[in-house]
């Protein structure tokens, strides 16, 4: 048996396949090249905060009294247009002082036309009386009733000052939003006696809501000229509806540890769009006017680590790149390329880096 294995090794050794060789590139390697698809765009700043109203209204009466009517959306959730009228207060009472004070005010302006006469009658009087004496006297305020006049003035100034507040007291028993309105909280029911001040409820305003963002100072000076374009969405839901924001203002904010900048972004009718709620957290996209040059690239010549294999004075050089985002079938990287270089995008397997290549152009 030992004598057939050592006639088949021999065999398979005589018969057997040659031994590889190292194939060795003959020659420079040959690289194909194209032109870098160099363009500009605004810089682009990615930062995050929370929807919030552009303020809270504790709603309160300023009148004390038993609720007479409420409306039906005067609840939690409830939406509410400008001038609605939320709940009425009993007003007999108000009415009642509103008519007590007109009534007073009308007798006041009687006593006042009563003095004025009186004044004009004292007038012609102290003139007669100095034509008959033939004197030339400087008559008393007192005999012309001066002071009499001013006092019945004085008095129906008061009056129509008690009927102005009685009035104004009286349209306070109805309750109107000041705005369109997101109902927080409401404790407000027919019968439920409330007392000046007391507070009913929590609203906020429904026209626009702001958003709060912090950002380092150095980041928010790459848009020196100004915000472009804001644009909203929810975290965590890259599904969600994207809203178009208004930046208002910056604000640097120095702390202990930190230069931070508050830049607030507001937000027109925020609860129309759908799933946006008040305390949602959001993503702002901030799109500079200003610009920087970048270049775009097919991702598949991207290799990992973010290398670029480019051409650059007679040899194939990895380049990396810093990648800043998808635009299309292109991803967009910084313009850190020289004005000479162009993109290998076909090279052969084996390739190192630094290596003298010669180049066919596509």
């Amino acid at each position: 048996m030992c004598a057939v294995g050592t006639l088949i090794c021999g065999w398979i050794i005589v018969t057997g396949p040659e031994p590889l060789k190292a194939s060795i590139v003959q020659g420079k390697p040959v690289v194909t090249v194209g032109p870098l698809q160099r363009t500009k765009m605004p810089y682009k700043v990615t930062a995050y905060g929370t929807l919030n109203p552009r303020q809270v209204l504790e709603l309160k009466t300023q009148v004390s009294g038993e609720i007479v009517w409420t409306h039906e959306d005067l609840v939690p959730g409830g939406m509410l247009a400008k001038d609605t009228v939320l709940f009425k207060v009993d007003e007999r009472d108000y009415s009642i002082a509103l008519d007590t004070a007109e009534a007073r005010y009308a007798e006041a302006q009687a006593d006042v036309e009563i003095e004025q006469g009186r004044y004009e009658i004292a007038q012609l009087e102290w003139s007669a009386w100095q034509e008959n004496q033939n004197r030339s006297k400087t008559p008393s305020p007192l005999a012309l009733r001066e002071p009499q006049k001013a006092k019945a003035e004085a008095k129906r100034r008061g009056i129509s000052a008690q009927m102005r507040r009685a009035k104004l007291v009286l349209e306070r028993t109805v309750v109107r939003a000041p705005w369109s309105a997101s109902v927080v909280s409401a404790n407000v029911a027919l019968g439920q006696v409330l007392v000046a001040g007391a507070p009913v409820g929590t609203l906020y305003p429904l026209d626009y809501g702001v958003v709060d963002l912090q950002m380092p100072i150095k980041t928010l000076r790459l848009m020196d000229l100004g915000v472009k374009e804001v644009t909203l969405r929810s975290v965590g839901d890259p599904t969600s509806e994207a809203v178009i924001g208004v930046f208002e203002r910056s604000v640097n904010a120095l702390t202990n540890d930190t230069r931070l900048a508050t830049v607030r972004v507001r937000v027109d009718h925020p609860l129309e769009s759908h799933g946006w709620v008040f305390g949602m957290p959001l993503q702002a996209t901030l799109v500079a006017r200003n610009e920087r040059a970048v270049v775009l690239i097919p991702p598949d010549l991207i290799v990992s680590g973010n290398f670029l294999w480019i051409y650059r004075d007679g040899r194939a050089v990895r380049h990396q790149v810093q990648p800043l985002e998808q635009r299309g079938t292109k991803v967009t990287v910084l313009d850190n390329f020289g004005p000479a270089d162009v993109i290998i995008l076909q090279r052969p397997i084996g390739l190192f880096d630094g290596a003298i290549a010669d180049v066919i152009r596509s």
